[in-house]
């Protein structure tokens, strides 16, 4: 054999042998009966054996036919399936993704994304992954993760980005603190109190951040007194009065009783949370992700 045969030849073959008929194989393929037995003919002078043996009274396989259509009956449907299973992954409806996520992203917008998103695509593999915005960015850069949900701003020909949320920054205090019955504070006044903020090793950007909006403030704040790696950490010393923070507004919804939150009344008290990824890597199923949390959260993110 010089060649594989062709599909239609042996889909053309395997019809026969199910019908047993050249009549009713060639009206099921709307095709002339007599092109229909050339074509089987031209079949096994390829293959170099007979296939079906043909009398005046009827039709049946040799055995080499009936191994032949055994072993080639389910190519129609393999093909089928194939194509259906590629087309639904062409769609984005199939296929990986992963999702690397810091810790403000943690209590509602990246759990509210996923769950729209899930919903609409069930049969992708989505992975989740907790990693600091830094990291996120040397991750995506590396393909490690799809897509990141992150802090902000942040602009790099490599990268696009949507902007997601952007979030009052509050004071976190003492329920027994004398600025906790306020509707607003300042920088320059919660300056003047000790401050228990996340630890460069895991609030780096966070960190970068404040010493920013101090700056825009004019305001000078010396080192924090105490640091931490956990939301929870901050939030038990603080409660124990040992001094006060600064957090998005997103901890109003798990504060403990023994804090309170006031917002900050300083003009560049915000930050945005951003959901990232590598230009080169964009893929169907990213662009479904995007999609939702455009959908989700408004294309130009929310604001708290």
């Amino acid at each position: 054999m010089s060649q594989v045969p062709s599909l239609r030849d042996i889909e053309m073959f395997n019809l026969v042998a199910t019908e047993l008929s050249f009549r009713r194989a060639a009206e099921r393929m709307a095709i002339d009966q007599s092109a229909l037995s050339r074509r089987i003919r031209q079949l096994e002078e390829q293959l170099g054996f007979q296939l079906i043996r043909r009398t005046t009274r009827e039709v049946s396989l040799t055995s080499a036919g009936e191994i032949f259509h055994e072993e080639t009956r389910l190519i129609d449907t393999q093909i089928s399936s194939a194509m259906e299973t590629a087309r639904i992954a062409a769609e984005g409806k199939r296929g990986r993704l992963r999702i690397g996520y810091m810790s403000f992203a943690a209590t509602e917008i990246m759990p509210t994304i996923v769950r729209e998103f899930i919903q609409l695509y069930p049969d992708i593999d989505l992975t989740l992954k907790y990693i600091r915005t830094q990291g996120q960015k040397i991750d995506l850069a590396r393909n490690e993760i799809d897509a990141g949900f992150m802090l902000g701003p942040f602009w790099h020909q490599q990268f696009a980005c949507q902007p997601i949320s952007r979030e009052l920054l509050m004071a976190v205090l003492p329920v027994n603190h004398r600025l906790a019955g306020r509707t607003s504070v300042t920088l320059a006044e919660l300056s003047r109190y000790p401050l228990i903020l996340g630890s460069m090793a895991e609030w780096d950007f966070f960190r970068r951040h404040l010493a920013d909006v101090f700056a825009w403030a004019g305001v000078e704040v010396e080192t924090c007194r105490y640091e931490v790696s956990d939301a929870l950490g901050i939030l038990g010393l603080v409660g124990a009065g040992l001094g006060v923070s600064i957090f998005p507004s997103s901890i109003m919804r798990f504060q403990p009783r023994t804090v309170m939150t006031v917002p900050i009344s300083d003009p560049k008290g915000a930050i945005e949370t951003i959901l990232m990824w590598n230009r080169a890597y964009r893929n169907k199923v990213l662009d479904n992700f995007i999609s939702v949390a455009r959908e989700t959260y408004g294309p130009m993110g929310r604001q708290y």
